[in-house]
């Protein structure tokens, strides 16, 4: 094993540099894992951009959809061996708090998470978790594919965790990026009836089509309440899920969903502040959820994965390697070529 490893940092927003540093030792309890693959996620390009927690101090690391291999353990690390490949959860609750005591390890205030609130991130050819972090995978599934398991968890969490369908329900999805499309993979996963798609890029809403989209709506020519009421007789939606973080698309979860209908939103608004049409939510009874990440999914997750029934072929784009990490986030940020998911490869 090498002295000192790549590194990948944030040094001022919008400009990632590649530094040498050593490569760090297991402790107790501990994996050393040696990254192959890097999903970028819009949270990270967000933090790029200089949308910077209270807690992250430049340079800082970004990075936490990841999959690689053991590369070494720690003190009374048991059930795991070098060479091992694996994906790997980027969280690590507390395990002590009222939320992670209820098996609510999302919303825990304590959680240890990677490139968040201060905690370095992923980008790097080495890189510590905790052995409960750690999901062991087959030799026949690529790290880029295994890397997306955070997002497909999170699609997964939403439909079965959040919304809980008892199959037949009509979905919105307002976005159809990573997060969006895993949600609509979730959905027919859990019964769906009808799912109808929105976005503003094109080549998304083929990506959505090709997963399972009854019917996709180009946001930027058509308005997609009046698309979606067209098509539901003016009843609107059982289940609305906005994936884009745009403040357009979360007042219009209001709009799409029918009387006794579900909205969630899990996109992240650029304001704290966000007006809603209290008098839709009132008169149809909605229940409105706010999502955040997920819980109890990374396996299943992994499993669609290395089954083959997760389409990964649509959801990653492109490819790049640690030394064009830089150019990586510009795609996303400009959502260039078509882009979905960008993965880095180590």
């Amino acid at each position: 094993m090498p002295n000192t490893m790549r590194v990948a940092q944030l040094v001022k927003p919008e400009v990632i540099e590649i530094s040498e540093q050593p490569v760090p030792e297991p402790g107790p309890g501990q994996v050393l894992i040696r990254v192959r693959a890097v999903g970028v996620c819009g949270s990270d390009v967000s933090i790029w951009r200089g949308n910077f927690q209270a807690e992250t101090r430049l340079p800082y690391v970004l990075g936490h959809e990841f999959a690689g291999e053991v590369a070494a353990l720690g003190p009374d690390v048991q059930g795991l061996r070098v060479g091992q490949r694996a994906a790997c959860r980027p969280d690590r609750p507390c395990g002590r708090c009222e939320w992670c005591r209820k098996g609510e390890t999302n919303v825990c205030p304590h959680v240890h998470f990677a490139a968040s609130h201060g905690v370095q991130g992923c980008l790097c050819d080495y890189y510590l978790v905790s052995a409960e972090q750690v999901l062991p995978m087959g030799d026949e599934t690529g790290f880029a594919e295994a890397s997306i398991c955070e997002p497909t968890a999170i699609g997964l969490h939403i439909v079965e965790n959040v919304v809980r369908p008892e199959g037949g329900e009509f979905y919105a999805i307002l976005g159809a990026g990573p997060d969006g499309l895993t949600t609509l993979f979730a959905a027919l996963q859990n019964g769906a009836a009808r799912i109808f798609a929105g976005d503003l890029i094109p080549e998304r809403l083929d990506a959505a089509a090709r997963m399972g989209a009854d019917a996709t709506c180009n946001a930027a020519e058509e308005d997609f309440a009046e698309f979606i009421m067209r098509r539901t007789d003016g009843r609107g939606v059982d289940v609305a899920v906005e994936a884009t973080g745009a403040v357009p698309a979360i007042q219009q979860v209001f709009e799409v969903t029918s009387i006794h209908g579900k909205g969630v939103v899990l996109g992240i608004a650029p304001t704290d502040m966000v007006e809603v049409n209290c008098t839709a939510a009132r008169r149809k009874e909605l229940t409105v959820t706010w999502a955040r990440r997920t819980v109890g999914k990374y396996r299943r997750a992994l499993d669609f994965i290395e089954s083959g029934e997760l389409p990964t072929d649509v959801l990653i784009t492109h490819r790049f390697p640690l030394e064009q990490t830089q150019a990586a986030f510009e795609c996303v940020r400009d959502r260039r070529d078509g882009v979905i998911k960008a993965v880095i490869e180590l």
